[in-house]
Formats: structure tokens, C-alpha cells, sequence
């Protein structure tokens, strides 16, 4: 299950690696002679230096309150989304709920760490595994006209990033953007779900919290089919794609430019990509691809 945000948040995360060099020495005659390095397989596992990644995973975190106005994408702490969402659906066929939730602000996408050991990178595909202790979103909703500040928190999530990428007229672009989320746990609270009966509610938010975790594992595997999320899904992959292809072609980056590039944003070197975060956008730029 892929969300917006995570989605955005590849855009700097998804090429990160170290460069490549190897060197064979073979001894003939007392001499010392260096043999050049071979061509490793566009698919061979590349080796990465983890204090360059650890640097540069630090750098994204201060990044993120500033975005890249540059290309569109506004600070993501908190990432807020001027995004309407309607549906309604039956509780157990016990209540027909009419939702609506707006002014959606979510927290927590700063603080993550990696896992070296599950971290690969090749010249042609890369995937990170990513931890957030907490992220909690807060919306206005509206249940059945019932208005109310309703949030949910999640625990211990853990997100897989893939990315497979090419390479054409020296230029890298990425082709296609997946991944996964898994939850630990999660604490929802619904405002007005039973106005009547705060017991109740407090039953069913409580249900609904500890449900959450099985729910995206099944739609992570196939067997929870929601077209209405699909749909939003979709919609922040083709907006994230764009996004680092823009990015990508507007600073004429093929695999091993990026790659200098990357290592200058870890060092934090005056002609890196970043930017000052008194600069950082504030707006709603981000909501384009949800109005699709």
C-alpha cells in the first residue's frame, strides 16, 4: 500500500548509493599491476557506504520541512492537503455512514530510520526499507452531518520503497515506482461516529484501530480490492514519477551524475540540492494529482 506522501518522500530517497570502484591486483615479475575494473551487470547488487547514507538520510529529514519549491513539492512537515475525501459505507449493516473529511495535516513523516541490511541498490533498481515510530493524521470530518476533529495514529510502520530506473540518451529516468506499508499498530478516534453514545463509540474506534494493521496487510497482498483508494494511489504515483523525472531532466543527471549528486547532499556542499528552509512552501501545490 502506497501513500501520497511516501510517495513524494522517494523522490529523494529513491537513488541513494555509493560509488563503485574496484581494483584487482596480480603480481608478474616483481611488478605491481592494476587491472582496470569490469563493467559490473546492470543488475548486480552495488556496494554502498552506510556513514554516506546515514548523512544523507539525515539531510533528508531537514529537507522535508523545506520541500523542493523548485519542483513543485511543498514541505511535507506536517504535509497538509487541501483534499476533500467523500464515501460513505455500512457498519455491519448496523448504520449507513455518509464520511466527508477535509484540511488533512499529517505528522511524522521526519522521523524515520533505514535498515542497511535490507537496503539494495543496483544500476537499474533500488529498494529501501524505511521505519516511522509514529505518523498521525488529523481531518475535519463529517459523519452523517455530525462535525468533529478526528485523527488516526499509526505505530511502528514500516514501508518498503522500490524503483526501477533507466538509463536513455544519458539521461536516468524512472520507469516505475512501487512499495509497501505495514503497521504494528494503530489508535483511531472518529468524531461523531455514535453522537449518541459515547460508549459505543469508543467500542467501535477501538475495533476499528486494531483492524487497521490486517486490513493493509490484505491490501498489500491483493485480497482487499478499494477502488476508490486505488484510484488515489495511482494518482501519486503518476504525480511522484513526474516529479522525479522532472527533477531528474532538469538538472541532467544520468546514474553515476546523480549518485555525485547525492553524496554532495549528504555533505551538505554549497552546490547541493539543497534548499534553505526559510523558503520552504507553505501552500497546497502538493494536491494537484488528488483532484484527478
Amino acid at each position: 500500500m502506497k501513500l501520497p506522501a511516501v510517495s513524494t518522500l522517494s523522490m529523494v530517497l529513491v537513488l541513494v548509493v555509493g560509488k563503485v570502484a574496484a581494483e584487482a591486483d596480480s603480481g608478474s615479475q616483481g611488478q605491481t599491476v592494476t587491472v582496470p575494473p569490469a563493467n559490473p551487470s546492470s543488475t548486480d547488487p552495488l556496494p554502498f557506504d552506510e556513514p554516506t547514507v546515514e548523512r544523507f538520510f539525515t539531510a533528508v529529514k531537514s529537507q522535508l520541512r523545506c520541500g523542493y519549491p523548485m519542483f513543485g513539492v511543498p514541505s511535507l512537515v506536517p504535509l497538509k492537503l487541501s483534499y476533500t475525501l467523500k464515501t460513505s459505507f455500512d457498519l455491519l449493516s448496523l448504520k449507513k455512514i455518509s464520511v466527508m473529511a477535509s484540511n488533512i495535516t499529517v505528522h511524522g513523516l521526519n522521523e524515520f530510520s533505514w535498515d542497511p541490511s535490507r537496503t539494495r541498490f543496483t544500476r537499474t533498481s533500488a529498494t529501501v526499507p524505511l521505519s516511522f515510530p509514529n505518523v498521525t493524521a488529523f481531518a475535519h470530518t463529517s459523519l452523517n452531518g455530525a462535525n468533529g476533529t478526528s485523527f488516526v495514529e499509526l505505530r511502528n510502520v514500516s514501508v518498503r520503497l522500490d524503483a526501477q530506473y533507466e538509463e536513455k540518451d544519458d539521461l536516468l529516468y524512472v520507469t516505475e515506482l512501487s512499495g509497501s506499508i505495514l503497521l504494528e499498530d494503530a489508535k483511531v478516534k472518529i468524531a461523531s461516529l455514535f453522537p449518541k453514545s459515547a460508549k459505543l463509540s469508543k467500542i467501535w474506534n477501538k475495533a476499528i484501530g486494531k483492524s487497521l494493521p490486517i486490513l493493509v496487510e490484505l491490501f498489500n497482498g491483493g485480497k482487499l480490492k478499494i477502488e476508490y483508494l486505488s484510484r488515489l494511489l495511482s494518482g501519486a504515483k503518476f504525480y511522484a514519477m513526474n516529479t522525479i523525472n522532472n527533477a531528474l531532466n532538469s538538472h541532467n543527471l544520468n546514474f553515476d551524475r546523480l549518485v555525485e549528486s547525492m553524496v554532495k547532499f549528504a555533505d551538505g556542499t554549497s552546490d547541493s540540492l539543497q534548499c534553505d528552509e526559510t523558503a520552504a512552501m507553505t501552500g497546497d501545490e502538493i494536491v494537484g494529482w488528488l483532484r484527478t
